[in-house]
């Protein structure tokens, strides 16, 4: 009998170490899986978090191109989904007098609450040209679908002047090469003072007019697009004297002396001004009303959303090409645009 009970405990035996190998068989093979389910879940979250840092890096990009207006900043951050970008700005060099090259570099990080420690970093980068004074000086009045009629009267003595009243000691530059005067579509009625070379022109349409102030009147007038100053004038005894801010009004607007000042003005509507008005700089209108008194020493633009009314423009005040104040407005409103297919990834 003995015999047999040793059978039964080797048998026993034998069952209880494969029962313990089958364990440590399982056991292995649960943590290998644990690791490769692990493994891969990293994997494609890696993934998705590089895919969304990139995301985050073009949007960033994207976003200061876009919003970019006046000197070019350093650096930026901006918050954007589970990430920060951090655009940086490099001027590389001049392409020609009024427009510079430089590298603009967009880096994201994007953690969540597992990957605190260790973000997701990618950056990219893109080449972009600074348009430092955008609007060219074709006139010191640029009115499009309208006559415009200078002439004196009891209420006011019309003057338009295409030749420069500043001077090399108001500021490099000063002195600049006469413009012309005053352009329409139809006819400029010279019943006054109007001086220039030449004295006025005739466009063939507005399309010509538009495409030659190489603006976009539809993002300038969009409320989403940043100004400095929205439906109200800035206390410019605040500011630095050669501050040129950029001021926009929304809808029809009348001006009178309580809105004397200078600067980059866009009136988004109908444009109208007495004879106590003082502007310095450049004033970009939707419309101008019939009559314009007061006095420009700039440039004025009217009619760049084509809803003139009425058949001419009655020029009731003065209007000046001051080349040092079209500059300094000129400046407030330029902008950055990306050279096409130079966006690339750098990580």
């Amino acid at each position: 009998m003995m015999p047999a009970q040793n059978t039964t405990q080797r048998e026993g035996g034998f069952v209880l170490g494969f029962v313990i190998l089958m364990l440590f068989a399982i056991s292995v093979m649960s943590a290998t899986g644990y690791l490769v389910v692990s493994n891969e879940f990293s994997m494609s979250k890696h993934a998705s978090e590089s895919s969304e840092a990139v995301a985050v890096a073009r949007a960033g990009l994207e976003r200061f191109v876009a919003e970019q207006i006046g000197v070019v900043g350093d650096s930026v951050s901006y918050a954007i989904g589970d990430g920060i970008a951090l655009v940086t700005t490099t001027r590389l060099s001049a392409r020609d007098s009024l427009t510079d090259v430089y590298y603009v570099q967009s880096e994201a990080s994007v953690s969540d609450v597992f990957t605190t420690n260790a973000p997701t970093q990618r950056t990219v980068g893109a080449y972009a040209l600074h348009h430092r004074r955008p609007l060219a000086h074709h006139a010191q009045m640029l009115i499009s679908e309208r006559e415009i009629e200078v002439e004196s009267s009891f209420w006011g003595y019309g003057q338009v002047h295409g030749i420069d009243s500043s001077t090399v000691a108001d500021c490099p530059g000063g002195g600049a090469t006469s413009i012309t005067a005053a352009i329409a579509l139809n006819q400029v009625d010279e019943r006054s003072l109007v001086n220039g070379a030449p004295d006025s022109e005739i466009w063939a349409n507005y399309q010509a007019m538009y495409d030659s102030i190489a603006l976009r009147w539809d993002v300038l007038q969009d409320p989403d697009f940043p100004v400095e100053f929205e439906d109200q004038m800035p206390n410019f005894a605040a500011l630095p004297a050669d501050s040129f801010p950029v001021i926009r009004y929304n809808g029809n607007q009348y001006f009178s002396n309580s809105h004397d000042g200078r600067g980059l003005l866009i009136v988004t509507g109908e444009y109208d001004a007495w004879t106590s008005f003082d502007w310095e700089g450049i004033i970009l209108a939707g419309s101008v009303d019939y009559r314009i008194y007061g006095d420009i020493r700039g440039m004025l633009v009217g009619g760049l959303d084509r809803a003139n009314p009425g058949s001419k423009v009655e020029v009731r005040g003065g209007n000046f090409y001051y080349s040092c104040n079209v500059y300094a407005a000129n400046e407030s409103l330029s902008y950055l645009s990306l050279i096409e297919n130079s966006v690339f990834e750098v990580n």
